[in-house]
């Protein structure tokens, strides 16, 4: 697994998250909330924030189209300011050792995938994963913002969601542009 240095792994921890569930309810498909509770939303972010920065910086080194890689700066610098809210929020209320200091297997292999994706396709393939990456944010922050229990988390998580709101129409708008290239 890829590691970052624990300056950056702190501070990167505040926008990504697990893909939602869905569940039938009287025919229809109903969303269920993310991991609410205080120490999974925590690890949750901040393993989708250490995917997160490590996507931009290679981003940074691979993307042909100087709109990627002002995304990804955009991305590294907004982590950077919302991922230090964040921690000093768990260490306010003693979670600090829910903050993983690498990704999980499964953003493990998105980074691979761009690693060793071909020149010609990552910028399709880095906007695709930010898409992706930011709907699944942004639900974990609406999640935590609406049903979480610890207030000063749910502050940042309220903070975040108009945020990741922008990134993903940002990405989106991006990918779409690619697309039609």
């Amino acid at each position: 697994m890829r590691r970052l240095p624990a300056v950056v792994a702190v501070a990167a921890m505040a926008c990504l998250a697990t893909v939602p569930t869905a569940s039938a309810q009287s025919g229809n498909v109903a969303v269920q909330p993310v991991q609410t509770d205080a120490a999974g939303y925590v690890r949750e972010t901040a393993i989708s924030n250490l995917f997160e920065v490590s996507a931009a910086q290679a981003a940074l080194e691979k993307a042909a189209s100087d709109e990627v890689r002002s995304f990804a700066r955009m991305m590294i610098d907004d982590h950077m300011k919302a991922g230090e809210q964040l921690t000093e929020a768990a260490k306010g209320q003693n979670l600090a050792t829910s903050l993983p200091t690498s990704v999980d297997a499964r953003h493990d292999q998105l980074l691979q995938d761009l690693a060793t994706g071909t020149e010609q396709d990552f910028d399709r393939l880095y906007m695709r994963t930010q898409v992706e990456a930011h709907t699944a944010a942004l639900k974990l922050q609406q999640d935590y913002s609406s049903f979480g229990a610890n207030p000063a988390l749910k502050a940042i998580a309220t903070q975040l969601v108009p945020i990741i709101k922008r990134h993903l129409d940002q990405a989106q708008t991006i990918l779409d542009r690619l697309s039609r290239a």
